[in-house]
Parts: structure tokens; C-alpha cells; sequence
């Protein structure tokens, strides 16, 4: 099992992979220059991280090995990358934001590998409003899933508000809101908020202008 970092040479780099190889032992991980991106095609790969902040065209590569249903994370340090958009609609495994804390890049990279899908906080606001762009179609409310106050709980996580502004919305306790959150977190079998609104608008549930 092999983890491919196509990512320039850089100490911060070689970190990554050393962590990587402490924590991922089974896997083994190789670090290849995006000049040098042909050099994969002599790998097979499980997981590929990609740094999108290059000259190198990464769309296509991508596009390669989603065809062959590999995992693929992105990974960026400007949050206004003119091919995230276009990059969200490929619906990838990850979206990493450069200067992740060691826990949270072992931690993202385990939710990954065990099948969910992960996005950097300081991506989640910008991806998500492209996605409510791209999904804005007539809501299609799932039957028997939701209470009709998780539904409204629900609604109002895919226009943003927090739990406080929920909370005042709906006259209810923060403490309540929490459980509705967890609540719908498990009928949907999403490990955070973020992939619940992924999963509703995908879904068509809410029309989102």
C-alpha cells in the first residue's frame, strides 16, 4: 500500500513525510516534484496528496486517477485557488489548507482512510458557498428521516449559522441544538456539520440562493 505526495522539495515537505511514515507504517510514501509527476505512473498508489499550488496541470491527474478510484486529497495555501471550485465539484476525498497541526493531519488523513471525506476549516466557508451555487435546485425533503425540527436545524446549517444563531432562531437551548446536531450527524453517518450540509445539498433537500 503506497501514500504519493506530489509536492516541490522543501523541509516542510520531508516532515510530512516523516510523519507520515511514523504514523502510516503500513503504507509506504514517496514524495515526487510536480515536474516529475510521470514518475507515478510506475507506483501503484492508494492515496494521493496533491499540492495545487504548482505550474503543473493537476486537473488532469486527478481526473486519471479518480477513473481508477483512488483517493485523492488536495492540499493549497491560498483559499482563493482559482481551481477550487472546479476542484470541489469532483467531490474528492480531501481538502487540506497548508500549516496543518500534526494531529489534524493524521487525524484528517485516518477519517480518509476509513472512507469519510475531510475539509480544512478555512476552506469549509468558501467551498461550501460554490456548492450552494452548483446545487441550487428545488429542495427534495428525504421521508422519514428528519424530525421537523432536525429539518429546521438542518435548513439553517446550509445557510451557515452557528449554534448560537440557531439557538435565538428557533427560541430553543443551545444544549438542544447540540443534540439535534448530533442527531442528524448520526442518521446521516457524517463525523461533523460540514459533511451533513455536503450530504443535504448534494441531495437537493434545500434550495440555496
Amino acid at each position: 500500500m503506497r501514500i504519493a505526495i506530489l509536492k516541490e522539495a522543501s523541509i516542510y515537505r520531508e516532515g510530512l513525510v516523516g510523519v507520515l511514515s511514523s504514523e502510516f507504517k503500513a503504507y509506504d510514501i514517496i514524495a515526487v516534484e510536480p515536474k516529475q509527476k510521470e514518475k507515478l505512473r510506475d507506483y501503484i498508489i492508494d492515496l494521493l496528496i496533491i499540492d495545487i499550488d504548482t505550474d503543473t496541470d493537476t486537473i488532469s491527474l486527478i481526473n486519471t486517477y479518480t477513473k481508477n478510484n483512488k483517493k485523492i486529497i488536495v492540499w493549497t495555501e491560498d483559499t482563493h485557488h482559482q481551481d477550487l471550485t472546479e476542484l470541489f465539484k469532483m467531490d474528492l476525498n480531501g481538502y487540506f489548507f497548508n500549516g496543518m497541526e500534526k494531529e489534524e493531519l493524521i487525524h484528517a488523513i485516518q477519517k480518509i482512510m476509513s472512507g469519510h471525506h475531510y475539509i480544512h476549516e478555512d476552506l469549509t466557508q468558501i467551498l461550501l458557498g460554490d456548492y450552494r451555487e452548483i446545487h441550487s435546485r428545488k429542495e427534495r425533503r428525504p421521508v422519514g428521516v428528519f424530525t421537523n425540527r432536525e429539518w429546521e436545524v438542518m435548513e439553517l446549517l446550509t445557510q451557515g449559522y452557528s449554534n448560537n444563531r440557531i439557538s435565538q432562531k428557533l427560541y430553543i437551548t443551545d444544549k438542544t441544538v447540540k443534540n439535534h446536531i448530533s442527531s442528524i450527524l448520526r442518521k446521516l453517518e457524517v463525523p461533523d456539520r460540514t459533511n451533513a450540509v455536503i450530504t443535504a445539498l448534494k441531495n437537493q433537500w434545500f434550495h440555496v440562493s
